[in-house]
């Protein structure tokens, strides 16, 4: 059963890159191919301009080379996405990133037309003006570039708003390691702590990451073991050896030799809890 879901996920990737392979080359040739028709327009009436020859082949060598460099733009895209919390990485990285399009635009044109011209019997001229040429391509490069980030970009908006979320077992957390994400039981973790714009999750004498809000994790665990004991604190009731007063105030003691306050506020929610309701 296994091995036929994964075989059916490969063909559903396999389709889509097909799909997306196929989209590119449309969108492509389309513009190119409506710039080269304004180009002849323009030779037409002007009488001042290139020969079909060298429009057809600089087109069809720019539009190849930009083709290939969609690669490049969504593997670059994968490193620096257009997110709020890390616009300045965003800024900085497809500033880098349009100047490598740019370049690499450029290098594979003359790569395409060297052969070309040659197979034709014409020389194509390229060493001395290469530098020049790839200012001025840079002009139009970074338009071209950031046109490509803004189509990618609404792409992937497109498939995460079409996408089947999925829903999480009642009975697991998941949350971040120094290496990547884990799952979590409910009957592993002790306690939740709130620190800045993260949670901790301590669960068997280690310390896990969790970017959420206490909010969204008190509907999260309400079908598990959990009471809310301060407004930065959510306890495993399993969990918990003893309560008693602590300088006037109560302090919940764990198994694991941890203890947590217990506000006044929520003394009420976590009496209930304890005898049988839900977390809130």
């Amino acid at each position: 059963m296994g091995t036929c879901l994964s075989t059916d996920n490969e063909n559903k990737n396999i389709l889509r890159s097909c799909f997306e392979a196929a989209g590119w080359t449309v969108l492509i040739a389309i513009l190119w191919g409506t710039d080269l028709l304004a180009k002849i327009s323009e030779r037409n009436q002007t009488g001042f301009g290139k020969d079909n020859f060298l429009l057809i082949s600089e087109q069809i060598t720019s539009a190849v080379a930009v083709l290939i460099m969609v690669l490049f733009v969504v593997r670059w895209l994968k490193l620096f996405p257009l997110k709020r919390d890390v616009w300045v990485q965003a800024v900085i990285g497809h500033t880098a990133g349009s100047i490598l399009f740019a370049f690499g635009h450029h290098g594979l044109m003359v790569a395409f037309r060297i052969p070309w011209y040659a197979a034709n019997g014409l020389d194509y001229v390229w060493r001395e003006p290469f530098v020049a040429n790839l200012i001025v391509e840079y002009q139009k490069d970074i338009k071209i570039y950031f046109g490509l980030v803004v189509i990618a970009t609404a792409y992937r908006l497109y498939l995460r708003s079409r996408s089947v979320p999925v829903s999480p077992r009642a009975d697991r957390l998941i949350v971040q390691t120094g290496g990547g994400d884990s799952v979590l039981r409910f009957e592993q973790i002790d306690y939740l702590e709130a620190a800045r714009n993260y949670i901790a999750v301590h669960a068997e004498g280690r310390e896990y990451v969790v970017r959420d809000t206490m909010d969204n994790l008190v509907r999260r665990l309400s079908s598990g073991p959990f009471a809310r004991t301060h407004r930065s604190f959510i306890v495993n009731i399993d969990k918990i050896r003893e309560i008693r007063p602590v300088d006037s105030k109560q302090r919940i003691f764990l198994h694991s030799g941890a203890d947590l306050p217990l506000s006044r506020s929520y003394r009420d929610g976590f009496g209930a809890i304890i005898a049988g309701g839900s977390i809130s």
